[in-house]
């Protein structure tokens, strides 16, 4: 990798699916004045993600299949490596994390690589799911490690939260943390990425980045790719009879009778859908989801045949 003379800050973005990530990072690229190069992973199959990052004056890239910490040995570190020979043309590199990988893990990387310094490690936490994620017998591990090195802990969905569950999402969070700052995040202030950046040295030691964690033992991905669209209202029948262990499902779809493509989002059966007027969007056409659940996620087939029955099979034009 090529160095570059003035190193370049990189800050890493993590936390459990539907944190709201790639939603915060939008509302970053927005307001920052860097030009920035986002490097965005995903667990599933198809990077969702990157797709759903709005315009902006740097460049995105994205790796799929996938835990970035988990193959840092592999596509990652090759995506990275051509990042840095154009490392000129940009301010800062933000790298998103996958909703179960480790942030850390992708951290180590810069401090270990001379081009690059390390900025940050933020890792977001849903107000209202954190308190009980945090000790769910499955997925509490990942929360846990995913707190464990990071800087800044930043509370979203603040707008859904009352009082009591906000004060129980940051005791949560000292339970893992004590000592960590907690900022909650409103629509109207959001933190400078530079103002949240490292401003000590960490008391964390860089370990050998080839020693590969296995995040995706835990876990399974499913994709849903049909032509066609969905009727509303057996949408949300379909919905309420996905299994619980089926923990998060985005991606874009049509609806009968709505002439854009919705963006669909699903976090322990919580969903929505938005309408999306991004031309850019390959598979907006059709209906791709990716689904992230438990390690006991049932059989594809089976949450296959709980979406088709939503499916209208008349394909509305562009």
């Amino acid at each position: 990798m090529t160095a570059a003379l003035s190193p370049i800050p990189m800050t890493v973005i993590g936390g459990f699916l539907g944190a709201g990530k790639t939603t915060f990072l939008n509302r970053l690229l927005a307001e920052s004045t860097e030009r920035c190069a986002v490097l965005v992973n995903d667990f599933g199959e198809i990077n969702v993600d990157a797709a759903l990052i709005e315009s902006h004056d740097g460049a995105t890239m994205s790796l799929a299949n996938g835990c970035v910490c988990c193959s840092t040995g592999t596509g990652f570190l090759d995506v990275l490596s051509r990042l840095l020979d154009d490392l000129d043309r940009f301010d800062r590199v933000v790298i998103e994390a996958s909703g179960v990988g480790d942030p850390w893990r992708i951290a180590e990387i810069a401090r270990v690589e001379p081009a690059l310094r390390l900025d940050g490690v933020l890792t977001l936490v849903d107000a209202v799911r954190i308190a009980a994620l945090v000790d769910d017998s499955k997925v509490g591990d990942t929360i846990r490690q995913q707190l464990a090195c990071c800087d800044v802990v930043l509370v979203s969905k603040r707008d859904l939260a009352d009082s009591r569950q906000l004060d129980a999402a940051c005791r949560a969070v000292r339970s893992v943390r004590s000592d960590v700052a907690i900022e909650v995040l409103t629509r109207d202030v959001l933190p400078e990425l530079g103002s949240i950046g490292r401003t000590r040295a960490s008391r964390f030691r860089a370990e050998d980045v080839t020693d590969l964690a296995d995040h995706e033992s835990g876990f399974r991905r499913w994709t849903y790719r049909r032509d066609g669209c969905f009727d509303r209202v057996r949408l949300a029948a379909a919905i309420r009879a996905l299994p619980p262990e089926l923990l998060r499902l985005k991606g874009t779809c049509r609806v009968a009778n709505d002439a854009a493509p919705q963006i669909f989002q699903m976090a322990d059966q919580a969903w929505s859908l938005t309408p999306s007027d991004r031309k850019d969007l390959a598979w907006s056409d059709t209906i791709t989801l990716v689904g992230v659940g438990t390690s006991d996620l049932p059989e594809n087939r089976e949450l296959d045949a709980i979406l088709d029955s939503a499916l209208v099979r008349t394909i509305l034009a562009s």
